[in-house]
């Protein structure tokens, strides 16, 4: 089944059905949230090189850099880098987050950023919503910085590399590490089909022994259910034991097929693949823009 065929009917009738007449963890999901008030910038010109913000995110990393707070470019935007695409996230050191809004809140740079409220569109397994936004001064260019911890990501400059525009990236191996031990099926199978790394590769460059962090999965829930409400319980990470080699090898094996990639999506959509239900993948598309466009279970089952 294709993405066009995945769409389903209009959002309307997504927001006005009755809701007792849907699985009952359907029916609790969070209502669209009204955007009427939310800062809109339609006189912004294009960020640079057509739109995809380059220099406006080195601009962000040199600031911080240059304050001594260590960054890198994160979450879409280093997929991005490794062939796939989507928006642009900053991570910085958990502890470190907090200074670094300050410093970009600051009066020095008053005439350079504006800090926008959290995006109010909960995605799952996501903090996202959590996150002050800040945008470029009359340029469309927006931004969050991540903690760390939030995706995993080990802070310490030796495993960051450059990009020829000198963005701070992770390096390839400890990007799909992090997605190993988050059992992160999108991301894992975004930078799979970007990068065409394969299963030799990982074997020979990422630490396959043992199980994915399921303690760092237990954490994250917490405070998704502490930001969301029990509402949102469909976008908990996954928590299973699951062995990290027998992931790498089933994504590795599987990529591209029967499954959705950044690849076969447009730029602006949001794919929520691999949610895990009774012990069975059940793959389920959740293609969001400015809303939920469509919610999609696939008709096939895997067993990992």
């Amino acid at each position: 089944m294709s993405v066009a065929d995945a769409r389903g009917p209009p959002l309307s009738v997504w927001q006005d059905i009755d809701r007792s007449t849907l699985p009952e963890f359907l029916r609790d999901l969070p209502p669209r949230p009204d955007m009427s008030q939310y800062p809109t910038f339609p006189d912004d010109k294009l960020a640079s090189f057509g739109g995809h913000g380059t220099i406006e995110a080195r601009q962000v990393t040199l600031i911080l850099e240059d304050a001594g707070i260590p960054c890198c470019v994160c979450g879409v935007g280093a997929l991005m880098y490794y062939g796939a695409g989507r928006d642009w996230e900053i991570c910085v050191p958990s502890e470190l987050k907090e200074r670094a809004e300050v410093l970009l809140k600051s009066d020095e740079y008053t005439d350079v950023y504006i800090s926008l409220p959290p995006w109010p569109y909960l995605e799952p397994g996501s903090l996202s919503h959590t996150y002050t936004r800040f945008k470029s001064t009359g340029v469309s260019f927006y931004f969050v910085l991540v903690p760390s911890k939030d995706i995993h990501l080990p802070r310490k400059p030796q495993n960051f590399q450059r990009s020829h525009h000198d963005l701070p990236y992770p390096k390839l191996n400890v990007l799909i590490q992090s997605f190993l031990e988050t059992n992160d099926h999108v991301s894992l199978a975004d930078v799979i089909d970007g990068s065409d790394v394969s299963e030799v590769w990982g074997v020979k460059n990422l630490d396959l022994e043992g199980e994915v962090d399921l303690e760092w999965a237990e954490w994250k829930n917490r405070l998704i259910l502490e930001h969301a409400g029990r509402a949102f319980v469909l976008g908990l990470v996954p928590i299973r034991h699951v062995e990290k080699l027998e992931l790498w090898q089933f994504m590795v094996r599987n990529n591209g097929e029967g499954g959705l990639s950044l690849r076969s999506c447009s730029p602006r959509a949001f794919d929520y693949t691999a949610t895990l239900l009774h012990g069975w993948r059940r793959e389920i598309v959740a293609r969001m823009s400015n809303s939920y466009r469509a919610v999609f279970a696939s008709d096939q089952w895997r067993r990992i």
